[in-house]
């Protein structure tokens, strides 16, 4: 009986889950670490007009501004910093600037290399 129960339990823990959380553990895509330090080598690309693309060693990342960026659409030179520190990006507090404009970093996840060179190639 008690067997019985926790597999039910169980089951319909599961069945609550968000569609989001079953796919990304079904994908074995881990969270991002809170903050990364990108090397001089990083590569970035738009991503529509409220997002970026990173690649860097290895490391995939997908940027989300959460509007329309205007800083990123006038200016291929960018800025990616956190707290003055250039090239690192965190999860909270992250700019991507210019010399005319800034947008801050609302969220910040893990991609894989197939999901950059889709929006690389693209170039919006």
């Amino acid at each position: 009986m008690y067997r019985y129960l926790m597999i039910v339990l169980g089951l319909a823990a599961a069945a609550m889950l968000p569609a989001d959380a079953v796919a990304a553990g079904k994908q074995g895509d881990a969270a991002p670490p809170s903050c990364v330090t990108l090397s001089g080598q990083h590569k970035a690309a738009r991503a529509g007009g409220e997002g970026m693309v990173i690649a860097d060693e290895g490391t995939y990342l997908r940027l989300d501004f959460g509007r329309y960026c205007d800083a990123m659409m006038r200016s291929s030179s960018i800025v990616i910093a956190t707290d003055g520190r250039e090239n690192v990006v965190c999860s909270q507090g992250s700019v991507v600037s210019n010399r005319t404009g800034r947008c801050a970093v609302q969220k910040m996840q893990a991609i894989d290399e197939a999901e950059y060179r889709r929006h690389a190639r693209r170039r919006n």
